[in-house]
């Protein structure tokens, strides 16, 4: 009895594995989707409102989905830093602060958007987050594709290696 309890625990050990791998991708896929929104409504405000920069965060952080409100939020803290760190430093630690599942290349695009925000005209600046937002909706599109067959894949592989060992075991 304790054999097959133990096989079973492998077995169900196994497929946990692959669903916690599968569920990285899913947490990606989230924030990815909340930084599209986010520089959505960034566009839009810069489109049609012409905000100061301080305004701008406050305003993004209520309405954005985290991790995006998270890191929009800390950037807006960092405002009292502002004279000491440019305001790419701070967007940049606001980032790392809650990156909230992305990837080196999803973060390396929302840097180099921080080094252009509140340093150019309304227009550039609008157009970086255009094609920053451009940017990841492709890489959101493409996960999305990957994501469907790795995910499937990874539980399976996470419980065949779970019922390989229980098989070795018993």
């Amino acid at each position: 009895m304790r054999r097959l309890l133990g096989a079973l625990l492998l077995t169900v050990g196994g497929l946990w594995a692959g669903l916690w791998a599968a569920r990285e991708l899913s947490r990606r896929a989230r924030a990815l989707t909340s930084w599209e929104s986010a520089l959505e409504l960034l566009e839009g405000e810069l489109s049609f409102h012409l905000p100061d920069l301080p305004g701008l965060l406050t305003d993004l952080s209520r309405r954005a989905a985290p991790p995006a409100r998270n890191a929009l939020a800390a950037a807006h803290q960092g405002l009292s830093r502002l004279g000491e760190s440019s305001f790419g430093e701070i967007w940049e630690e606001a980032l790392t602060q809650s990156t909230g599942g992305l990837d080196e290349g999803d973060m390396e695009l929302l840097v180099r958007l921080g080094g252009i925000l509140g340093r150019c005209g309304w227009s550039e600046q609008r157009g970086a987050v255009e094609r920053t937002r451009l940017a990841l909706e492709e890489r959101s599109r493409r996960l999305q594709e990957e994501r469907r067959g790795r995910e499937r894949t990874r539980c399976v592989l996470g419980l065949a290696l779970g019922a390989f060992a229980a098989i070795l075991l018993l």
